[in-house]
Formats: C-alpha cells, structure tokens, sequence
C-alpha cells in the first residue's frame, strides 16, 4: 500500500466509527524483520489544539490493529486537561506499542556552517581547546560526522593524545566506509599512517577497511556474475545477459525511490547505490552503500500483486546498473527452483537490514558489522506447531529473532504452565546466553505459526570478540 492510499483507508475507518471527532495527522513507515508497514498518528482536533489520542498500525494488506475502543478514546479525552501523553495513550489500553525514543536533533546545514566557523577562528588563534569543545555538536549532523571526526582526531594528535586520536580515526574511517567514500576513507587512512607509522598501519583496522572497501567496488564483466543470480543454467544465463540493458546514473540522480511502483531487478554493474528508508519521525536515512554484484528490487518478481519498492536507491557517483525486465526474470524463475530461492533469500536478508538499520539498537552499528551480523544467520524457519528450540540448563547453540509469532520461554521444564516470557515479533532472545556460553534457566519453544531467525551462536562470539567495544555492548543488550 502507499501512504496515500494508508491514510485514505484509516481516515475512511475513523469517519465510519467517530464522525469528524478524529483524523489522521501522520502516516509513518516501519520496518518489521518480516515484512513492512505503516505507523498511523491518531489525534482529536480541538481549539487548544491536537489531542493526542494514539497510533495505529497498518500492514502491506491494509489490515488495521488494534481497533480503536470507544470507551478508551472517552478517557483520553477527559484526561487530556491534564495532558502527560504516557497517560493518554495508557487510557486507551489497546495494547503495546513501542514508543520511539527521541533521535538527537540533528544540526541544520548552516548551523553546522556556523559552528566549523568558529573551530575555524579557534584554530587559526591557536585555541586547540575551544575547538575540541565545539567538535562533538556536529557529530549529530550524518553528512558531516564523519569529517567532525577527522577534526576531532587531528586536535587530540596535536595535543599528544594519540590513543584518542586514534579512536577518532577509526571511527571516521567506519564512517566513510558505510558509505563507500573511498576519498574520505583515504584521508583517514594517510591520518592514521602518519600517526601510527607503516608496522601498526597495516596492522589497523582502518587499513583493513580501505583494501576492504577497494576490493568491494571492483566492476562487475556480467550481469550473471551477480551472487544472487548464480543458481542460473548456463543456458539462463546467457538469457539474461541478452536481456539484460545497461543503465548509466549520474551522481546524486535516484534509480527508484521507496513505494513506487516495482517493474525490474537491478544488478549494480560499477559504482555505487546508497538505499535510503523513509524514518519514522519524516525524512529518510542512508542505512547503507551497495557495491558492484548486489542485486536490488527483488519485490518485483516476489510480490505478486502491485510491487513496491521498500526502499529508495540513489547513485553517490556515476554509477551503472543492469536492469531485468521483472517479467521476463519470473519466467525463467518460474522454471528453476534454486534462482527463485536464492533472489526470495536475498529478500529476506535485505529485510532483515533493513530492520536492524532500523532498530534502536542495532542501528548504532555500521553496515560492516551488520553484514558479519548477517553473516551469522543459520537459517530461517517456520514453525506449523509448538516446537522446543532449546531446553533449560543447556547452553542455546543459536541467538532467536522473531519475524512472525513469538518464543515462549517457560522457567525449567514446566512447558504445562503459562511462560515465565514471551518474545513477540521483532525481538531478540538468547543472544548474551550464546555469545557467552551460559547455560540458560529457560526452555525455549518456538509457537505454532512463527518464523524464526537462527544466528549461530560461535560466529555471534568471534564477532563480538574481533570488533570494538561497543559492538559487544550492542550484541549483549539484544533481547
């Protein structure tokens, strides 16, 4: 569905039940593991101004939940003189939502310019201090953190703190790593070569991102060297070279934007694409930089009815791409079982990305650590009937992401009682138990009708082992 046609259909649904007493003020996009959605702001217009009353959550088939209760929507009003808006949205007791913390408010662009005037006059009077200060107010600001980073490592080199500089270096070079910005990368690196001398360079972990990030934007010959197309014939595959058209995109231009309508895959030929989601609170994100070889828009020849595209994809330079006519790829999909299975794969990864570029969590980590996430997953299973996944005083061999239904977790062996928890959809469970090898107090069943997300427990333990801090704290608080 689109906005437009989400906020027709709950403005349709509000007039039938409520009159002109509500209206819809926001439509938001969400990304769930499983699938996608639309978050929608209820309020009561009055003279005073908007009366919060809730917000709704409507699927990719138009299907609305929780309805609304009358009786609820009466006490928000009658509380709304007293206005805490936890209360409010208590009141209504139509289930749980889970509220959005508040993003830091990002800088404007010329607040920004205004700030790195000031470091400017800081540093040409040779006041390091005061431009350390105001450093970390752009670090809010995407565009331009990964720059405030180099700057930041530059003042703490000159003040002889080279351990700090060097965590700020690391930290820029993630930075343009996420997005592929091989310049900025290099200005990093020369940073950190200087700093560090030529041994503990090539030993850095900013060295291993720049071969890392060269090594990914190599061209791809044919398009049916893309991974996802590898479960072709060689018969299919010269097909698809045949049918496949070469499509140049200037710097800055969109390929597609997110929710219009899905007509063909694309295989990323040269150059780079930046897939951007809409964020709840309005405006869009990067969440990452796709290289040569990723293939893109598989919703086309996966969904069957009117396609969309979950995201928008936007060229960060001259950039190439095959394009597949979607028509054409479901028929040779329709005759080999493996290539729909690999594209309907490459999906749910893509999904699942998405959802953790989403997350408040997993959001805090780069798109190089969320790979080696995904680089984890096992496998992706559904479940027809209440199934132990693993049993208490045993250590789970695999951490558990919920994409539909939920896990119950019963204390001990006491599967004939109500859970002592349940992880419903969206979350997380036994990622600290895996990653550290402790035997858990829980027997854990997977519930009729679920599908669940399997990270192997060894892989989640190396990851959290070979990257920063703040990658293990991140892992340790899923779930």
């Amino acid at each position: 569905m689109t906005r437009e046609q989400v906020h027709a259909a709950v403005s349709a649904y509000l007039r039938g039940e409520f009159g002109k007493l509500l209206v819809v003020r926001d439509v938001r996009r969400i990304h769930h593991v499983n699938s996608l959605g639309w978050r929608v702001r209820i309020v009561a217009p009055s003279r005073e101004g908007d009366i919060e009353i809730t917000e709704l959550e409507v699927d990719e088939r138009g299907v609305l939940a929780p309805l609304l209760d009358p009786l609820g929507v009466i006490d928000v009003l009658r509380a709304s003189d007293n206005p805490p808006p936890s209360v409010r949205a208590e009141a209504l007791d139509l289930g749980s939502f889970d509220a959005d913390e508040p993003a830091p408010q990002s800088l404007r662009p010329e607040a920004s310019m205004q700030i790195y005037a000031r470091i400017r006059d800081h540093l040409r009077t040779g006041n390091l201090e005061s431009a350390r200060a105001l450093y970390p107010r752009l670090l809010t600001n995407p565009e331009v953190r990964a720059s405030a980073l180099l700057g930041m490592a530059d003042i703490e080199r000159k003040l002889g703190n080279a351990q700090i500089a060097t965590g700020y270096l690391e930290a820029a070079a993630r930075e343009f790593a996420d997005r592929f910005d091989v310049e900025g990368l290099e200005d990093a690196a020369t940073a950190a070569l200087d700093l560090l001398g030529a041994g503990a360079f090539q030993a850095s972990a900013i060295h291993a991102l720049l071969e890392r990030s060269r090594a990914r934007l190599r061209p791809l010959q044919s398009v049916s060297d893309a991974p996802a197309l590898a479960g072709a014939t060689e018969s299919e595959r010269m097909w698809l070279e045949m049918n496949a058209e070469v499509r140049t995109i200037r710097r800055g231009e969109y390929l597609v934007k997110e929710g219009e309508p899905s007509r063909a895959v694309w295989v990323i030929k040269s150059g780079i694409l930046a897939v951007l989601l809409e964020k709840p609170e309005g405006g869009t994100r990067v969440i990452r930089c796709c290289f040569p070889g990723w293939l893109l828009g598989e919703s086309s020849v996966l969904v069957d009815q009117d396609p969309r595209c979950t995201a928008s994809l936007r060229a960060e330079r001259m950039t190439e791409v095959f394009r597949i006519d979607a028509a054409l790829l479901a028929t040779v999909m329709d005759k080999n079982a493996s290539l729909r299975e690999r594209i309907a794969q490459a999906k749910q990864i893509h999904r699942i990305d998405s959802f953790f570029a989403m997350h408040e969590t997993m959001g805090q980590l780069d798109a190089f650590v969320r790979d080696e996430m995904l680089a984890c997953l096992q496998r992706i299973q559904s479940f027809d009937e209440d199934t132990l996944l693993f049993p208490a005083g045993e250590v789970p061999g695999a951490a558990c992401l919920v994409a539909r239904g939920e896990l119950a977790l019963h204390q001990g062996w006491e599967l004939d009682s109500a859970p002592a928890l349940v992880v419903p959809v969206d979350h997380f469970a036994n990622v600290r138990d895996a990653i550290h090898g402790i035997a858990s107090p829980f027997t854990t069943l997977a519930r009729a009708g679920s599908t669940i997300a399997f990270f192997e427990g060894k892989k989640l333990l190396k990851l959290a082992e070979s990257s920063p801090p703040h990658v293990a704290a991140v892992l340790e608080r899923l779930g």
